[in-house]
């Protein structure tokens, strides 16, 4: 690796450099997400946070006595107003249907039902590939976070272009080829173009692809 002095760049260019000399000096392409939405990011934070919701001192303005989780009562309220979102997004009825209003309220046999839209909501983050099988944290698109979480969470930092996730098979292919090279673990080859995975030995949920700039 030629030297690289990651002072004063911006992630972007810290990222570029990096994956450049992965390719380069270790034959590893190493994919990223792409293609992230304001809609596709709130939607999935949503979902995260009406089941599992694995953020330390955030909850959502609306939660049930003694829970962490957006309140059923609130998410199933036809007079909910869901920013960006769609409620027919999410909400399913118990035959797994779109709910339907009349007015202000559910059409009569058409309501949500909470069992089917847990179901729901678990099927988008896996099928998203949210990691630890869906159940890994997802910041808000939105700032503010809306309706129906508003939790006060920042906006995801993939949005605005300083985060990146790691193809997971990828890293692992990479930490073979450094650890076959004797060039140190990935965290120290990553140092060197000053980025860190800050969420590595995160308590709730770990996200070992996740990276940033170091501060």
């Amino acid at each position: 690796m030629g030297s690289f002095d990651p002072s004063g760049k911006t992630f972007k260019q810290r990222l570029d450099a990096c994956l450049e000399d992965v390719k380069k000096a270790h034959g590893v392409t190493v994919r990223q997400d792409s293609g992230r939405t304001a809609e596709w990011q709130h939607r999935l934070h949503i979902c995260h946070m009406f089941l599992y919701n694995k953020y330390q001192t955030t909850k959502p303005a609306k939660v049930d006595e003694g829970m962490r989780t957006i309140s059923w009562a609130h998410l199933s309220d036809p007079k909910t107003l869901w920013s960006t979102v769609l409620f027919t997004d999410i909400l399913r009825t118990k035959s797994n249907g779109i709910p339907t209003k009349t007015g202000l309220t559910w059409t009569k046999g058409f309501e949500p039902e909470q069992a089917a839209t847990e179901k729901r909501a678990k099927e988008l983050l896996v099928a998203a590939g949210i990691g630890s099988s869906g159940q890994a944290m997802v910041s808000a698109g939105l700032k503010p976070c809306g309706e129906p979480c508003k939790c006060g969470a920042g906006r995801s930092k993939h949005l605005d272009g300083v985060a990146a996730d790691f193809n997971t098979t990828d890293m692992a292919i990479l930490t073979q080829k450094l650890t076959a090279a004797k060039a140190g673990s990935i965290d120290e080859y990553l140092k060197k173009f000053g980025l860190h995975r800050p969420l590595l030995n995160h308590p709730e949920s770990p996200e070992p692809w996740h990276i940033e700039a170091t501060p």
